[in-house]
């Protein structure tokens, strides 16, 4: 942390950092919170990508189908002007990570955007992380939602890509739990 571009102080996590002085007029403290991203292993040893307190899905594509509601039927106009979606995946979501566990900030990048006009929204997500990964066909749906993740490490014979995986809370379809492809793929 600086104050007015002064001698840098380091604060200690996990404590409170005073700062005393005199403070008059304006003053400008820059405080830098360094995230290193990691992995948390979750059910089937799937990753989940995390930097500081947040926590990263995969960025899906999708089509909003308005629903039909039953209360048309009805003629019950309140429910017709806000009417039910049923949001689908309109690309693929089953994804294995390329990931080394032991050196994670090598293997994800992050860039920072401005904030767009719709903030917790796919399209306005200040944030994005890219990562290797494999598409795993096998993984599929189970009572029209993802199945459980594959237990990692698993294997993929299919080309690498580039995903893009932005701030949980910018999304509206997410997978966040990705199985981890085995050291040595096809």
């Amino acid at each position: 942390m600086t104050v007015d571009d002064g001698r840098p102080q380091e604060a200690q996590p996990g404590t409170y950092h005073v700062m005393r002085r005199a403070w008059t007029g304006q003053h400008v403290i820059r405080l830098e919170l360094p995230m290193e991203p990691r992995i948390e292993r979750r059910f089937n040893q799937a990753a989940a990508i995390h930097r500081g307190p947040l926590v990263y899905s995969l960025k899906i594509a999708e089509r909003w189908q308005p629903l039909a509601p039953l209360a048309s039927q009805a003629g019950r106009q309140d429910i017709l002007d806000h009417p039910d979606f049923e949001v689908q995946p309109t690309a693929p979501w089953n994804y294995g990570l390329e990931i080394d566990e032991r050196s994670v900030a090598s293997a994800v990048t992050f860039e920072e955007r401005p904030v767009g006009e719709v903030p917790f929204s796919p399209e306005g997500a200040p944030v994005v992380a890219k990562v290797r990964g494999r598409r795993l066909p096998a993984w599929g749906l189970e009572k029209g939602a993802a199945a459980a993740p594959p237990a990692s490490p698993v294997a993929s014979a299919e080309p690498a890509e580039t995903l893009t995986l932005i701030l949980y809370g910018c999304t509206n379809l997410r997978i966040t739990e990705f199985p981890t492809l085995a050291t040595k793929t096809p």
